[in-house]
């Protein structure tokens, strides 16, 4: 089964023509691009292909990167894969009850099951996001986060509700992490980023104008350094 690289999903364009096709600057930037040929950890294709859609309806392209664009769904991608998508920090051993929004997460799924398993209801109800028009896609979204009518055993507002917390995380949390492509969450709102000093200018009551850097910024470039990606074992789909 051939497969979709990210940059190719991201750039809605074909993976056959992605090295011709790629200008330098949209290079995959995170600690895991050298994985770009086989390009998930978790995610299948056509989940990748679903969730570039869902999360650019919350995060739609204006003078700004979409969220898919952004690298959301790399990031969400690693952290479905990780201990936040396998339930590290939660407590799975019931009873399972339906709680209030001040409780917190109340499933018997691990985020990672929650949100495959809502995948697939949708996939097999027909409403595959990825073939949608933009005010289709826009309309399915929004009756997600309204809907609490089970669909293959999740309850729609609750994926909602997680989708639309890891976007946000992935669009505006340090690139170290795999999204915030080229620091387009941080160049929309004004952050400067993970400066290690600022005691110099906080007596100076005016704005900071600087670029953004992140943790593994390179020198020169708008771009966060590859950190390596020995800690994870690649998927191969």
């Amino acid at each position: 089964m051939p497969h979709f690289s990210r940059r190719a999903i991201l750039t809605k364009i074909g993976a056959a023509g992605i090295a011709a096709a790629m200008p330098g600057s949209l290079d995959a930037q995170n600690r895991f691009a050298e994985f770009d040929g086989v390009p998930w950890f978790f995610l299948t294709d056509a989940e990748a292909k679903f969730l570039a859609a869902f999360c650019d309806v919350l995060i739609p392209e204006d003078e700004f990167p979409s969220a898919s664009q952004a690298g959301v769904v790399d990031f969400i991608d690693l952290q479905l894969a990780s201990g936040y998508g396998q339930g590290d920090e939660l407590y799975m051993q019931g009873p399972f009850q339906d709680g209030t929004p001040e409780q917190g997460y109340q499933s018997d799924m691990v985020p990672a099951r929650l949100i495959r398993s809502f995948i697939a209801g949708a996939l097999e109800a027909g409403q595959d996001l990825a073939i949608f028009e933009a005010d289709r896609r826009d309309e399915v979204v929004r009756a997600v986060s309204e809907s609490s009518e089970p669909v293959n055993g999740t309850k729609p507002s609750m994926v909602f509700e997680e989708l639309w917390a890891l976007t946000k995380e992935g669009y505006f949390g340090d690139p170290l992490y795999g999204g915030n492509r080229d620091y387009a969450g941080w160049e929309m709102i004004g952050f400067p980023g993970a400066h290690a000093y600022y005691t110099e200018f906080v007596d100076k009551n005016r704005p900071f104008n600087a670029p953004p850097k992140g943790i593994g910024h390179i020198p020169g470039t708008n771009r966060s350094a590859s950190m390596g990606a020995s800690a994870m074992t690649r998927k191969d789909g």
